[in-house]
């Protein structure tokens, strides 16, 4: 059980955060003031009593055969793809070949509009999970695991860091911390801005541990959730850009809209139905709900996931059109065109009130109602 719920944290606590000198944890949420009337609590409560009640799935002792792409392996490949306009600058020390990475960053923004973005992507690999990281100096917090990289590789990711941000931008303390908790064994997969003069560049960190040195699927849509951090151009933690009109929902938006760009990119490569996908991923998340490890609010544990299922639950209502969801458009702007209060309103209370049939997520005549 705690080894899954670690999975689904670490899949939520992802996404773009500023490394600074006091220390902080790698990726950073907005403290939320959500606030919940009486009445949809109580839709809450009476929405679990009944899935408690009714879904056998929850008398198994174990969550393991629930979770999303467990068990699921294939090569890490892409189709051919058109070259962007700035390539991948990559610093890959895994096993992976370097034209399967840059194959799939180039698919991946072959999937959405035209940016100037360009991208650090640093994949390195670490032992078997030990915990809490000992001895950590660094700014970052996270996931411990046996360091493997030698002196060598350790300079190269330093180096390479100084090599991306140039001379414009004074960011060797940073490359300093990426590089030392590589090598003290520090897990992360996260999308950083190392520099605010220079915003269109943008690092991203994945590690590889001995389960994902198998290729399961999951590294996949590890790979595209942080990628498209990247080509979110208006991240509300970097700028004072609000995606809807309250600032409370930018962070589930640019976490959700990660996600659900990340399940359909893989969904679509891996011959999987997109529908029995979010079926999946929302018995999954209903799962750790009702056994008290997360809640119905869109905050984490689970936030990634919970806000996806949202944006599923507005594509399916005719709110939200799906091709600017997935091709990033709704992040180019930053006057909350794309999401008023009401869409966010029915998202965040109406997201989980729909059961898994045949396979399909089939929502309630209230979650659809206009």
């Amino acid at each position: 059980m705690k080894q899954l719920i670690f999975l689904i944290i670490f899949l939520s606590a992802c996404g773009a955060s500023e490394v600074t000198e006091q220390p902080t944890t790698v990726t950073t949420s907005p403290k939320e003031t959500t606030t919940t009337s009486s009445s949809t609590t109580s839709t809450i409560k009476e929405t679990t009593i009944k899935y408690l009640v009714q879904n056998p799935i929850l008398d198994e002792e174990s969550i393991a055969p629930l979770v999303p792409f467990a068990e699921r392996y294939s090569s890490f490949e892409c189709p051919d793809a058109p070259l962007p306009k700035k390539e991948l600058f990559l610093v890959n020390l895994s096993s992976i070949p370097d034209e399967n990475l840059i194959q799939c960053y180039n698919y991946a923004l072959s999937k959405t509009i035209p940016t100037e973005i360009e991208t650090l992507l640093i994949i390195y690999p670490v032992g078997d999970y030990v915990g809490e990281l000992q001895n950590n100096d660094t700014p970052y917090r996270g996931a411990g695991f046996e360091p493997v990289l030698n002196e060598n590789e350790v300079s190269t990711i330093y180096e390479r860091v100084l090599e991306f941000y140039g001379p414009e931008c004074n960011v060797e303390q940073q490359a300093y911390g990426i590089a030392r908790y590589a090598e003290i064994g520090g897990g992360q997969q996260v999308q950083a801005a190392l520099c605010p003069e220079l915003s269109n560049k943008k690092t991203v960190i994945i590690t590889i541990d001995p389960e994902r040195k198998k290729i399961p699927i999951e590294l996949q849509f590890v790979f595209f959730h942080e990628i498209f951090h990247a080509l979110q151009i208006h991240l509300p933690y970097l700028d004072d850009c609000l995606l809807s009109d309250s600032p409370e929902d930018s962070f589930a938006l640019v976490e959700g809209g990660a996600n659900y760009f990340a399940w359909v990119t893989t969904a679509t490569l891996q011959n999987i139905p997109k529908e029995q996908l979010m079926g999946e991923w929302l018995t999954f998340i209903k799962h750790i709900i009702a056994v008290g490890e997360s809640t119905t609010e869109f905050k984490d544990p689970a936030i990634a996931e919970k806000a996806a299922i949202g944006l599923y639950l507005l594509v399916q209502r005719g709110d939200l059109d799906e091709e600017l969801l997935l091709n990033a458009t709704i992040f180019s702007t930053c006057n909350g065109d794309y999401f008023s209060s009401e869409m966010m309103t029915i998202a965040r209370q109406y997201w989980y009130d729909a059961e898994v049939v045949n396979g399909k997520v089939l929502y309630s005549d209230q979650a659809l109602s206009k």
